[in-house]
């Protein structure tokens, strides 16, 4: 049986691994590395559209979508404006070379891949504004989601919709 952590316990998880590599970017950059060897995997001739939001759950997404280029995925990288990131985030966006597309121009096309790279765990408030438009386009589409951490919107410890 699996053991389903808290989101204290996953930030307890985390905090040590940082503590151990003594650089928290390589536990996001490895985090990436092996969500795209996995997406590689399983969606090699579909369009991949990661969509990255302003926490480390974005950067995963920054990581996510610079990888899967290098495997040669068809890849759509949404993301916001470089002073928006901090931290490992900020790093990830410096070193994602692809064309960094505006959620004003969103477009998904049909039979595409959405990696879902919104919000992740870190996730305490309600949401609004541009990115509960997005979660509810994404949401209303016919597309295969693939969410990173968990499904945007959703509260990590009790599963209520934010």
């Amino acid at each position: 049986m699996n053991k389903i952590y808290s989101i204290e316990e996953i930030k307890k998880i985390e905090q040590h691994e940082f503590k151990r590599l003594k650089d928290s970017f390589i536990l996001m950059n490895r985090a990436g590395t092996n969500c795209a060897k996995k997406i590689h995997k399983l969606h090699t001739k579909k369009k991949i559209i990661v969509l990255s939001g302003p926490g480390n759950n974005g950067g995963d997404g920054l990581v996510i979508s610079q990888v899967l280029k290098k495997l040669n995925q068809n890849v759509i990288l949404y993301c916001l404006e470089f002073i928006t990131y901090k931290g490992d985030a900020k790093i990830a966006y410096k070193k994602n070379r692809l064309t960094k597309n505006n959620y004003n121009d969103l477009n998904i096309p049909k039979n595409s891949v959405i990696i879902d790279c919104l919000f992740g765990i870190g996730l305490n408030r309600k949401v609004k504004g541009m990115y509960k438009k997005i979660i509810k386009k994404i949401n209303s589409l016919k597309q295969h989601i693939i969410s990173i951490d968990i499904p945007s919107g959703i509260n990590g410890n009790n599963g209520k919709i934010m």
